[in-house]
């Protein structure tokens, strides 16, 4: 019974779902008002119905009767007095109006209807009323000491005995319309006390329900319908007391590793019943003192009580991730669960819940892009914030003034030494904060959505200065463009082409880096991007091959130029080790792969010799071969640039 005043659990894990009997009882309780309310209205109606027709047996009609055979035998009584002239001709013409005046009452429409079932009855009232409206002239005519009363009282007098009989009779049919009346209100009576019992019990129990369903709600307003765990409002109840009370606590923001990834590969159910798994592993994990919630859609927070000290903190985060260690399956999915955590605390860090959300974000997004376990806030990163943010409120600005450098380094062709390509860089002197590099560029733009914006500068800027960069050079030169990615999208092609055509370059004169880190999110929508780039003529190159994010089955289908290594893998390669091992096994994938490669970072002219050692053509990026140039050097060193 328990289970049924509360919400049911959907076949997805989801609360909310109003359980389909509750409907019918409420639909049944709705109709026995209805039914009982209805019914109480008739009974109603017929007690108004027996208190009218009781008004009129008990009032109406004796009472006329009896008026009517007083004023007779007041009106006789007169006729004697005026014969021995004890009283005048007026009296006795008012007694005679008033005898008049009632039998017109008893003809009417109403005493009709009542005098239906006495047709006897009804033809007296008739008679009396013609003998009264007969005798008007002898009335006015009579003078004290005439005989002719004596015609007067022969008219009426024997009238008198019907109506006495008939107000008697009518005195006893009432008595036992009393009796019956009494029963049938009686019966009435109570039938309306059961039906306005029954619409209350129906009323109290519907409202029972109204509130309970009520009640439900609130709740669910306080709990995330996913999880089941509190939510933003449930987390702000539980930590304003402690910030009125000035209770110390920590806030720990954690998030599950690879969670969008998972999303994109998995799909939404499975990756949400994986959620569902994490948040209850940790809500198993808690102590009394801590308290968990979610008040973003894939992020938990725990609030622990008086946990302010480091050396508590770290225990605390270890025993979360100690609760996520097993494996869990999910539809043959086999996940282990790794958290990324931010840590914040009051009253150290700040001083209301907006600020400790905020920070405890912040923490976390620092732990995100450092791949490290967890991370505490620190003042720095809040003024590392509000430099990004001062840096995109300004770069628009920079962006439509040409205020930005645009910087290329070779990629050359090794062994041979020529120039094949250049990689377009970009950096910012920005007068507030000095130089701003070419990565992080690229971080303010991306979490600021400025990121197209910043593309499509950079592809004008080269496609304006490219052909005369191809007349001083190869005619065959092309140059490499990181492509962003929220611009890496289905209909990209129609987004660059224009461009080149603007400035008659080939389709060919662009090579876009794509992370490999972009091609594991959707498979399918990457493949479909792809494609229709490579069918508009644009080359593509893998950028961070062998950091093991994308399968070798899904690398073999894409329409791919060069596959590009992190500059990492040509680090330490001069001398023999496992960073010249990890090399050639690249190599190895490169060549079963079929795609050439792109080596970055190569700093000396014996990391060259290495790579040269490879036995496989491929294009080389760093110091040894070309430093990085201003637009502006980019001719001059073509046109000197000579074969080494």
């Amino acid at each position: 019974m328990r289970g049924f005043f509360t919400s049911s659990l959907s076949a997805s894990g989801q609360h909310g779902r109003v359980h389909p009997f509750k409907l019918v009882i409420g639909g049944l309780l709705l109709l026995g008002m209805v039914i009982f309310g209805s019914g109480a209205t008739h009974t109603l109606m017929n007690i108004r119905q027996h208190n009218t027709l009781l008004e009129q047996r008990t009032y109406e009609t004796p009472w006329s009767f009896m008026q009517l055979r007083q004023e007779m035998g007041r009106f006789l009584d007169a006729v004697r007095l005026l014969h021995a002239d004890a009283i005048g001709k007026d009296e006795l013409a008012l007694r005679y109006d008033i005898l008049w005046s009632r039998l017109p009452i008893l003809l009417s429409g109403q005493f009709r209807d009542t005098l239906s079932d006495r047709p006897d009855l009804w033809l007296l009232i008739r008679q009396l009323d013609t003998r009264v409206r007969g005798l008007e002239q002898q009335v006015a005519d009579l003078q004290p000491g005439s005989p002719d009363y004596r015609f007067i009282l022969v008219e009426l007098t024997p009238y008198l005995e019907p109506l006495s009989r008939t107000v008697t009779a009518s005195m006893h049919s009432n008595a036992r319309f009393y009796a019956q009346y009494d029963q049938a209100y009686r019966k009435l009576g109570k039938q309306l006390y059961i039906q306005i019992v029954c619409l209350f019990i129906t009323l109290l129990l519907l409202l029972l329900l109204l509130f309970r369903e009520l009640r439900r709600y609130w709740v669910q307003q306080l709990r995330d319908p996913l999880t089941g765990l509190p939510n933003r409002f449930a987390l702000q109840r539980r930590i304003a007391p402690m910030i009125e009370q000035k209770i110390p606590f920590s806030v720990t923001v954690l998030e599950l590793k690879d969670f969008t990834e998972h999303h994109h590969r998995f799909g939404f159910e499975v990756v949400d019943r994986l959620f569902q798994a994490f948040s209850l592993r940790l809500q198993q994990s808690l102590q009394p003192h801590e308290f968990i919630a979610l008040p973003w859609q894939e992020r938990v927070v725990v609030v622990a009580r008086g946990v302010v000290s480091l050396e508590e903190v770290r225990a605390q985060l270890s025993r979360f991730r100690q609760a996520l260690t097993d494996k869990i399956s999910i539809d043959t999915y086999d996940f282990y669960m790794t958290p990324i955590m931010g840590v914040v605390l009051y009253p150290a860090d700040a001083d209301n819940l907006v600020d400790l959300l905020a920070r405890g974000e912040l923490a976390l997004e620092l732990c995100r892009r450092e791949q490290l376990p967890y991370v505490f806030f620190d003042p720095s990163l809040l003024k590392e914030m509000s430099r990004r943010q001062q840096l995109a409120r300004d770069l628009p600005a920079a962006l439509d003034s040409n205020s930005l450098s645009l910087q290329l380094q070779p990629l050359i062709e090794w062994p041979g030494g020529h120039c094949r390509g250049l990689q377009a860089l970009v950096n910012w002197h920005h007068p507030g904060f000095g130089i701003i590099s070419t990565a992080e560029l690229m971080r303010v733009t991306e979490q600021y959505q400025l990121s197209e914006r910043l593309f499509m500068w950079l592809l004008q800027q080269i496609s304006r200065q490219l052909p005369a960069w191809q007349v001083l050079g190869d005619p065959s030169l092309f140059v490499s463009l990181t492509v962003p990615p929220a611009l890496f999208r289905i209909g990209l092609e129609q987004t660059i082409v224009p461009v080149l055509q603007q400035h008659w370059l080939s389709a060919d004169a662009l090579v876009l880096d794509i992370n490999e880190g972009l091609v594991k999110q959707d498979t399918r929508e990457t493949l479909a991007v792809m494609k229709g780039l490579r069918a508009a003529g644009i080359r593509m190159a893998l950028t961070e091959f062998g950091s093991g994010c994308s399968a070798w089955g899904t690398l073999s289908q894409l329409p791919i130029s060069w596959l590009k290594l992190d500059a990492t893998f040509c680090s330490g390669i001069e001398r023999e080790g496992e960073p010249r091992r990890q090399l050639g096994t690249l190599f190895a994938l490169a060549r079963v792969l079929r795609q050439p490669l792109i080596c970055c970072g190569v700093e000396h002219t014996t990391e060259l010799g290495v790579l040269e050692g490879m036995g496989q053509p491929l294009l080389v990026q760093g110091d040894a071969v070309g430093e990085v140039l201003s637009a502006v050097e980019v001719g001059g060193w073509l046109k000197h640039r000579q074969p080494q």
